[in-house]
């Protein structure tokens, strides 16, 4: 493995981890790991993007259901 490749995987570890409350230290020791985690974890971004987007639709004038329940949902985590 190259030096900057290791230390990109290094680097998305450490932001991982930090990141995440219950990952520590000893979590993540292997790169099938971490590849795992930053794919799971770029999956939730897309979810909340699709979800700001939708409920930005709502408070913009679109009346449809998925607007209102992404609506609703972010009023939800908001609390």
């Amino acid at each position: 493995m190259k030096p900057n490749d290791l230390a990109k995987q290094m680097r998305d570890r450490a932001l991982l981890i930090d990141s995440d409350q219950h990952l520590d230290e000893q979590s993540l020791r292997k790169f099938a790991q971490v590849a795992e985690a930053k794919a799971k974890k770029k999956k939730q971004v897309e979810a909340l993007k699709k979800l700001y987007f939708d409920a930005g639709r709502w408070v913009g004038g679109a009346r449809d259901y998925r607007a209102r329940m992404a609506y609703l949902e972010m009023t939800a985590r908001e609390k």
